[in-house]
């Protein structure tokens, strides 16, 4: 079946936001009753000013409401006038009242009295900037656009991704469109993919999946319930500048549930803490800034103290430029520990930032209130120590809620954390969101180990002695913790900085680095185990890359010796560095560091790290999910370990199995994976019998022959897909030896299969094949040649003939002809939409052909027919005076009930149409107009079968859909 993205996603959305109580606005009734005929106007006018007067009485008069509206109109078309449109939205802006001699925060929506607002979609919203486009849908709120959906067909490989790079485009074509757009949604009917406008990097491009296996009715229902979305526009869009670059952020969905469920905590008061597992990438920085912004907000709790509490300086310093940077107000430091019990003590209304550290030996019931909530960040590790007591002895009537990245352990500082912050067994987490969920939804991606060779690995009894078991015995998850500990293993160091060792091993990181992880354009860490080792690295891999390859970043101190002062950096410089890294185009490409990055530092295009210091439990899953960011083109994370750490998982790791194994993979595995699927490639080389693939015909013959079966196509499309992406991981391992050419070949008749049978579009192909796969066909010129030059026959009267003089198998005719006459109709159909019912009879002939129910030679026979069809229907359609629409109604009456006054009744049909034109959005307009088409056609064929006559009336509804949803891009 031939399926538009227009008839089974659009239509089907327009349904449900009817039903949610969105009004539709027809594309021509958006142009010539809202926005005068002009093309430039991004306002539906009348609701517009009809909407400011009413939710601004006293504010706005017809004068200011002018000099309001031309503000909006000269808004920046940038990401800057993005965010201070959202500040219009959110009633954070003013207008001058002259009656009153003041400003006055001016009303764009009601949120508060959400039933005031008028909320409206246009379908196939034409707009014109650089160039001419016409968007899917657009939602307006009291006439203002705030959100565009894009969609596409449910079957369409690729896409969601191709949406995604649609509204990247009418983002560069249409900034004064999209400058007040906030957000966008890509989906294909099955996915409901949303990000950020002016933002589309992958990292922030959004599955919407309000709970496990939900639909997509439930994804679509949800996503755009009025409700969500007017919290989306006040609470869920973030503007923040980070390392001199403005980013917008739009909250994930686990990210709101943790936050309402807080909320309600509050709200209720029975309980008084919670913990939420985020996994490590899924924006828990962000979480808890929403959550404490909303709880300042809440009336209720009448201007409340909350405390972010945090456990190292570092971290502090960074949460401060964090809220800092989102516009949090009255936020201030502790800047000791006299500081912190002065802001309890005098019951400072706002938000406080403090290590744990500050609490210590602070008297009892320094501050008694209810209304104070803290939000412990990295939640376990406020249970080292006495810290945790002190703290909730200080503040007994307050509400705690602990934020963790990592699962809680097993150990007894696990069991510990979950009494504090939760209420085991019933509920030991508030809120959770798994790595596998991660995963699944592409928040982050999954992480891949490699250990080295043994000699390089540190000696497992010095491991053991001086720093598995003092980790252990001192109940240690900090990395601060950590580097305590580090600090007294004299031997574990003295291994860790030989000379000869980091030698070695800054060679291995050069040729794996230029290998594996240059080619691909990402980037990587190397993590030494001091200060010391991170400046031994930067002098060793120097001999190996380009100096300007690697910069090493650490805290300075002024009495550092003269190697370690040879890298400080200045704030300036680090500041650079920092940014610089996350741009593929700039240096550096390695970043060595040991403790600075390693928690916080969220760098998408870091794709390895070179791990080369002793890191257990909740630091070490903290500092390799560096790596787990998704990017274009990343698909994993790797980490190799130089020291040993992974070859003992159950002393590395204390967590529950079930709670890391998918996001963490040994490379050893998928090598054995990698062969087993192998196996199942050579064994279909061997079937299919490829003699000499450099022969083209013979080549595609072969192929075409094997995959006639549907179930081989699907099995094997899956098989080279596993393989793909093991093989883009491992590349260029020399145990790929004895697999490449085969691996090649398999590469080869994949991109011939999907061409064959399946995408038409030679570019689609070539975008799912990964970077090295497709440089590994593109080295192989005659290989590549046949790709590029499978054949398609044009559709014209000299079609038999050329079909009768190829000399391929008759099997091979029916695929190049099938697959020449479905891309012609997928090319044409909009314009000429009676090509569709050819293609719906194509499908017919294949159909049975698959079920056996005809031989090739008489599916060959039936597809020549109807390209003839086509072929002289074509010729018919040029020299005919009817317009596209009325001769599609004409033939297909032809055709179908051979009708000799068939023009006259397609005329008469379209005026019906023209009549009905909205029938597609409105149950009761297609009701009236299918009783009219029953009627024209009971005076023409009264005595045509029932059944027959409503598939006639079908084909012409299909018609008219082609014709209304079809339009391209002007």
């Amino acid at each position: 079946m031939i399926i538009t993205e227009k008839e089974d996603v659009q239509i089907k959305i327009a349904e449900y936001l009817q039903d949610l109580g969105w009004e539709i606005i027809y594309p021509e009734d958006a142009l010539k009753k809202y926005r005068n005929n002009d093309i430039e106007e991004p306002f539906l006018l009348p609701i517009l000013r009809k909407k400011l007067l009413e939710l601004n009485k006293g504010i706005l008069d017809e004068k200011n409401l002018d000099d309001l509206i031309r503000k909006l109109r000269l808004i920046r078309p940038s990401i800057k006038g993005n965010e201070e449109f959202l500040k219009y939205l959110r009633g954070l802006k003013t207008v001058y009242v002259k009656s009153e001699k003041r400003e006055r925060n001016v009303k764009l929506i009601d949120f508060e009295h959400p039933e005031r607002n008028h909320y409206a979609f246009v379908l196939e919203f034409t707009f014109k900037e650089s160039e001419k486009k016409r968007l899917d849908i657009v939602l307006f709120i009291n006439g203002i656009p705030i959100g565009v959906v894009e969609t596409k067909r449910p079957e369409e490989d690729n896409g969601i991704v191709d949406a995604q790079d649609q509204i990247r485009h009418y983002n560069e074509v249409l900034k004064e469109l999209f400058k007040y757009f906030q957000f966008y949604v890509a989906t294909d009917g099955l996915k409901l993919y949303y990000g950020p406008t002016w933002k589309y990097e992958t990292k922030v491009f959004y599955m919407w999946r309000p709970k496990k296996g939900a639909t997509w009715d439930e994804m679509v229902k949800t996503f755009f319930d009025k409700k969500e979305v007017l919290d989306t526009i006040r609470e869920y869009i973030s503007f923040i500048t980070q390392e001199g670059e403005l980013y917008k952020y739009l909250t994930k969905y686990h990210q709101r549930r943790a936050i309402r469920k807080i909320i309600q905590r509050v709200l209720e008061g029975k309980k008084k803490k919670g913990l939420i597992w985020h996994t490590q990438g899924a924006f828990k920085t962000m979480t808890m800034i929403l959550t404490a912004d909303e709880l300042r907000k809440l009336p209720q709790l009448q201007n409340p103290t909350i405390l972010l509490v945090v456990d190292r300086i570092e971290l502090e310093a960074q949460a401060v430029q964090n809220f800092t940077a989102y516009g949090y107000p009255n936020v201030v430091r502790a800047e000791s520990k006299k500081h912190l019990q002065e802001l309890l003590k005098n019951n400072y209304r706002g938000l406080i930032i403090t290590t744990i550290h500050k609490f210590d030996k602070m008297p009892k019931n320094i501050n008694t209130r209810s209304n104070v909530i803290v939000l412990v960040d990295e939640a376990h590790r406020s249970q080292e120590g006495d810290l945790g007591t002190y703290m909730r002895a200080d503040l007994p009537n307050a509400y705690f809620f602990g934020f963790t990245g990592t699962p809680i352990d097993r150990t007894t500082i696990g069991k510990g954390t979950f009494l504090a912050f939760g209420y085991p067994p019933d509920e030991p987490y508030l809120d959770k969101y798994t790595i596998d969920e991660s995963i699944e939804e592409g928040t982050t991606v999954p992480l891949y180990y490699q250990l080295t060779e043994t000699d390089l690995h540190v000696p497992k009894e010095i491991l053991d002695k001086e720093f598995y078991e003092v980790v252990e015995k001192e109940g240690v998850v900090s990395l601060e913790g950590i580097n305590k500990i580090i600090k007294k293993a004299k031997k574990l160091k003295a291994v860790l900085k030989s000379r000869d060792r980091i030698d070695k091993i800054a060679k291995h990181v050069a040729e794996h680095y230029k290998k594996y992880v240059e080619p691909l354009g990402f980037k990587a860490f190397i993590v030494a185990v001091d200060r010391e080792g991170c400046a031994l690295y930067k002098e060793a891999i120097d001999k190996y890359l380009p100096q300007e390859y690697s910069k090493v970043v650490y805290t300075k101190n002024h009495n550092d010796p003269s190697l370690l002062k040879k890298y400080h950096l200045s704030d300036e410089e680090e500041a650079r560095i920092r940014k610089n890294f996350k741009d593929p185009e700039k240096l550096p490409k390695i970043l060595i560091v040991t403790e600075k990055l390693l928690t916080g530092y969220d760098a998408p295009i870091l794709y390895a790290m070179y791990l080369d210091k002793p890191l257990k439990d909740h630091s070490l899953l903290q500092a390799i999910a560096r790596v787990n960011r998704p990017y274009k083109g990343k698909h994993v994370g790797i980490v190799i370990d130089y020291i040993g750490i992974f070859d003992n998982l159950q002393k590395a790791l204390v967590f529950y199995s079930q709670d890391i194994s998918t996001g963490l993979v040994n490379i050893e595995e998928l090598k054995e994976r990698f062969s087993q699927l192998m196996e199942e490639g050579r064994k279909i080389l061997r079937e299919i019998k490829i003699t000499n693939p450099t022969e083209k015909k013979a080549f595609q013959s072969a192929i075409v022959e094997y995959f006639w079966d549907e179930k081989k196509r699907k099995k094997f499309k899956k098989l080279f897909k596993d393989l793909q992406n093991i093989y883009e991981i491992i590349s260029p391992d020399p145990f790929l030896r004895d697999y490449i050419e085969d691996y090649k070949l398999l590469a080869q008749i994949y991109t011939i299969v999907e061409a064959e049978y399946g995408i038409t579009d030679q570019k689609k192909i070539r975008m799912h094949l990964l970077k090295k796969t497709e440089e590994l066909i593109a080295q192989h010129v005659k290989l590549t040649e046949i790709i590029d030059e499978l054949p398609i026959y044009k559709i014209d009267a000299n079609i038999a003939n050329r079909i009768k003089k190829d000399n391929v198998s008759t099997r091979v005719k029916v695929a190049n002809l099938t697959k020449s006459i479905m891309l012609k109709i997928q090319n044409e159909s909009k314009e000429n939409p009676y090509l569709l019912s050819i293609g719906k009879k194509v499908e017919e002939v294949i159909e049975k052909l698959k079920n056996r129910q005809i031989s090739s030679e008489t599916a060959l026979e039936e597809l020549l027919s109807y390209s003839e069809i086509i072929a002289t229907t074509e010729e018919e359609r040029k020299m005919s005076k009817l317009d596209n629409e009325t001769f599609s109604y004409y033939w297909m009456l032809r055709e179908k009930l051979n009708l000799t006054d068939s023009e006259t009744v397609a005329k008469e049909i379209k005026q019906l149409f023209d009549k009905h034109k909205h029938w597609l959005f409105n149950e009761g307009t297609e009701r009236e107009l299918r009783r009219e088409l029953y009627g024209i056609l009971l005076d023409y064929v009264g005595d045509l079968e029932p059944e027959a006559m409503k598939n006639v009336v079908e084909e012409l509804l299909n018609i008219n859909k082609t014709m209304v949803l079809g339009g391209k891009d002007e």
